[in-house]
């Protein structure tokens, strides 16, 4: 069956939002974390908190089609506690609806976002007056690793939970590297292993409003889009998290 040019365009517009990224936001409060509630109220139960320096996506269908609440608003967060990878925060796992007010909130995107060079497809320095960050991807090569693929159809490589693997070659992150004042510093393999389907060309680094920054990757592709998010803070990096599903 033939399929005409306006009829391919309309289905790709129709269905641009289901398969559209999340929309990840920050907070700032000066207890230095934000409460989230069960319902969009100041009275709704505290079944969670949000530290500054952690990126959370905004649940979009819940706050566009169903919150009434113009002070409040609709968020995913992960319901596990954040674990420690190399002495930094990560944050990721199975994720919960809950509501934190506005005025605690801002999205990245609303963040000065540092200026980019492109020095190919696989490697990408973001900079500004201050900071460059370089981002390199390369080829993941299944023959260079122990791949097990596990009952449920999930794989463990190298012996660890792999992300959005589904067999064969894919993309993975190399390097990521920060210079700042004469000073290089290298992320530790252990916060981007195992972290499938990136791309140099989809990051993004923001400069937050204390002297943190925000470092952006678009993985994955359409319905198995995820979002990987680190912050850079006080000289170090600080937290990781990964978006597990689309709002």
């Amino acid at each position: 069956m033939k399929i005409s040019l306006n009829t391919a365009l309309f289905l790709l517009i129709a269905f641009q939002p289901l398969i559209s990224k999340a929309q990840l936001s920050i907070c700032y409060d000066h207890d230095g974390y934000t409460n989230v509630r069960k319902l969009p109220s100041i009275n709704g139960k505290v079944i969670g908190k949000i530290i500054e320096g952690q990126a959370f996506a905004i649940a979009s269908y819940t706050q566009e089609e169903e919150n009434k609440s113009t002070d409040w608003i609709a968020i995913n967060f992960p319901t596990g506690n954040s674990k420690k990878v190399e002495n930094i925060l990560k944050f990721s796992g199975e994720e919960q609806l809950g509501y934190v007010h506005k005025s605690r909130l801002i999205r990245l995107e609303d963040l000065s976002i540092l200026k980019r060079t492109e020095i190919e497809d696989k490697k990408i320095i973001h900079h500004n007056d201050v900071l460059e960050v370089t981002i390199e991807t390369q080829t993941f090569l299944p023959k260079d690793h122990k791949i097990v693929q596990k009952k449920e159809g999930n794989y463990l490589i190298d012996d660890k939970n792999a992300f959005r693997y589904y067999g064969g070659e894919t993309t993975e992150i190399k390097s990521i590297t920060l210079k700042s004042k004469n000073k290089n510093h290298i992320f530790p393999p252990a916060t981007f292993k195992n972290l499938f389907g990136v791309s140099a060309l989809n990051t993004k680094v923001y400069e937050g409003k204390k002297n943190e920054y925000y470092i952006e990757f678009d993985a994955g592709d359409g319905s198995d889009s995820y979002n990987i998010v680190y912050c850079w803070k006080n000289g170090r990096v600080f937290s990781m998290t990964v978006t597990s599903s689309i709002p």
